[in-house]
This record gives structure tokens, sequence and C-alpha cells, in this order.
């Protein structure tokens, strides 16, 4: 990881100040590194022991990162992880377009890397994640949202590029196709369930605990499955959200206590992070038996954490 983030600041630089100033903030502000983590063990899973990992690793987190950027802005977020968002700091344009920046770095250093199968992978990676920031948009205030619909955008969304990042590993480590594939799943289920506490801790984590803003995925019209589980058995929450989404989606901070409450009274959270558990176990389900014992452990411990992180 030392050696991930050394890689980072170094394809960071650029003469135009303002991109290694936006990216180095959101870069050292706090996050996981949960993705280039996982490419790294994925690799040494298999007894990797080149340099080719390193840089992949950090294009999935360029990635990432550029869509942290362009997120903040959709959903009109001022803060991230505890400090204010690059958005709430530089403004709307300079994080697009820093966005834009990482995007594209991104794919440089893909180029420079030189396969074409690395590049195929990543460019229909980015490509998936970009439609699911499009149908998650498209279905804002769904109030018809399923369960099944859900995992969809949460699997296009956010689990593609846990995908990727094992996917990458184990393909770095020179493993065949199967294994390879067997990867990408596993980083697809552990991605599932990341994303359900995400969802869960909206509803039952306190702000400074979750280091961002909490309660507020409802007046993003984000129909996740806490409210989705909640409002099956709760007409009157059903009735509130729906005249939530009529007025425009503005949320005072009481209305946003109350429908907390109800999502909390009908265990809507618990329902989300049961959910998780189940991809977190079909997630150390597909870690293969060969390769090394250590590495798999931690392996199966990063999916475990996935669905029981309390921020």
């Amino acid at each position: 990881m030392v050696r991930v983030n050394a890689c980072i600041h170094e394809n960071l630089k650029s003469d135009i100040m303002m991109i290694p100033a936006i990216g180095h903030y959101i870069v050292n502000s706090g996050g996981k590194r949960f993705r280039p983590l996982l490419c790294l063990l994925a690799a040494h899973l298999f007894g990797y022991q080149g340099d080719r990992h390193i840089p992949l690793s950090v294009v999935v987190e360029f990635i990432h990162t550029a869509s942290l950027l362009h997120d903040d802005v959709v959903d009109s977020s001022d803060q991230r992880r505890g400090a204010p968002s690059a958005n709430g700091v530089w403004g709307n344009q300079a994080s697009v377009l820093v966005g834009d920046y990482l995007f594209s770095r991104a794919f440089q250093m893909m180029v420079a890397d030189g396969d074409m199968v690395m590049l195929k992978l990543m460019s229909d990676v980015t490509n998936a994640l970009a439609e699911g920031e499009v149908l998650q948009l498209s279905r804002t205030f769904h109030l018809e949202m399923t369960e099944a619909e859900c995992l969809e955008v949460i699997e296009r969304k956010t689990a593609v590029l846990f995908k990727a990042a094992a996917e990458v590993g184990a393909y770095a480590a020179g493993q065949d196709e199967k294994i390879v594939a067997q990867m990408a799943e596993y980083g697809m289920c552990l991605g599932v369930a990341f994303q359900l506490m995400d969802d869960a801790l909206d509803y039952m984590a306190e702000t400074e605990t979750a280091g961002k803003p909490v309660g507020h995925d409802l007046e993003e019209g984000k129909i996740t499955l806490p409210l989705i589980h909640a409002m099956q058995g709760d007409a009157e929450l059903q009735q509130r959200v729906e005249d939530i989404a009529e007025r425009g989606a503005y949320v005072d901070d009481d209305e946003r206590d109350w429908v907390r409450e109800r999502v909390a009274a009908e265990q809507g959270s618990e329902h989300a992070m049961g959910r998780a558990r189940d991809y977190a176990e079909r997630a150390k389900k597909l870690l293969p038996q060969h390769g090394d014992t250590a590495i798999r452990d931690l392996l199966a411990e990063m999916a475990d954490f996935s669905a029981r992180r309390p921020y």
C-alpha cells in the first residue's frame, strides 16, 4: 500500500495546479483504499511477485475517485468522510473536470500497461459504472422499486469496481479464465455487501461515526433496501415518502428523524444488513482453495468486514 500511495501521487502530477490540489485532497481524505487493497491481495493470493499490480490497482482507485467527484456534484453533497467535499471547497465545475482528468489518466496508465485484455476489461467496467450511475438517476423516487431492482443498481453502480479490483489482481497473477471469473464474482458479492451496509448505515448511523452525512438518501431520491423493506409493512411511511417525492424532495430534520424512526421500527436496516451478510458468505465460498492460506483468510475477513462495518 505504501507503493500504491506513491504511485497515486506520482500520477497526480500536472502543471495545472488545481489538478494535483483536488486530486491529493480527495485521495488523502481518509478513504479505506478498499479497492486497491483488494487488487493487491487478489494478486498475492496466487503468489504474484511482479510490480504490474501496483499501477493497475491505482487505475481502479482513480476510476473510483473520479466517480466520487462526480457523485458529490450530482448529489449536491458538501461533505465527504467527515470533511468538506471537493465540490464544497473548489466548486462543482472544478470537481467535474478533475474527475474527467482522473478518468483519462487511468486510461493513460492502462495504455502504458500495454495489455489489450486489461484495457478491454477496465473500459467495460468504466462503461458499466457510467450506466449504473444513469440507471440510479433514472430510478430517482421510483417508489415501486423492488429488491431485485435495488440490487441491480448496486451491482452496476458500486459492486462493479470491487469486481474489477479482484479480477485485475487475479489476471495480473496469470490465473486461468475460470479462476479470474471466480475472483471477479467474489469481488462483485463483496461489493454488494459493502453497498448494502452503506445503505443500512444511512438509516441508523450518526454522522460522526459514518464520517459523512447520513439520513440523506431519501431526499436525494434514492429508494434503498432499508426503505423498500420498511414501506412494505408501513402504509403511513409509504404515504409520507410519496409526499416527499411530490414536493421535490425537501426534507427537514424532524421529518428525516421521523422516517428514520419508522424504518428502524420496521427493521429496514437489519434486513439490509442480513442481505449484506448473505452476500459476504457467498463471496467467501467463491475464494479458490489453492493459493496462500493467510491471504485467503484476509480476503475472507474483507468480506466479513464489508457486511459488518460500523462506518
